[in-house]
């Protein structure tokens, strides 16, 4: 896949109005994610991301409240794999930080977030490996 710009993962004001054509649509860029629908309203996104080192991270993104506020990226339940209880960069419920809560913005779509789970779990990744020290700045939480 070749580089990935910010306005292919964000909305501009007209696309708020009626956002799902648009996530839809920005969600191609990751061809392995679906919407999941209950009820006729979208509850959440599930797909899977490959690193760097060839493992496959089956994830849910919860859209609670969405977009009024930051979506969980968490492992998908039943994927058989869980976040390392002592990684950096996660929430107290087990999710992912990909940024701090007050950074979340309404144009803000659901293929930002896989484009920064997928940069998290690069970190995760190199995490693991090299003793347990996280690459790259990072944000208080």
């Amino acid at each position: 896949m070749g580089e990935i710009s910010s306005d292919q993962l964000t909305l501009g004001a007209a696309e708020l109005l009626n956002r799902w054509p648009y996530e839809q649509q920005k969600l191609r860029l990751f061809p392995a994610f679906a919407f999941l629908a209950k009820d006729g309203a979208v509850v959440a996104a599930e797909g899977a991301l490959e690193t760097q080192y060839g493992n496959r991270y089956a994830l849910r993104i919860e859209l609670n409240n969405y977009p009024f506020s930051l979506p969980k990226i968490k492992p998908k339940p039943g994927s058989g794999w869980a976040i390392h209880p002592s990684a950096p960069h996660q929430f107290s419920d087990g999710s992912m930080c990909v940024m701090r809560s007050d950074q979340w913005k309404r144009h803000f779509t659901v293929a930002l977030l896989v484009a920064k789970a997928a940069v998290w779990l690069g970190k995760y990744e190199i995490w693991k490996r090299n003793g347990h020290y996280w690459p790259g700045l990072g944000q208080k939480h």
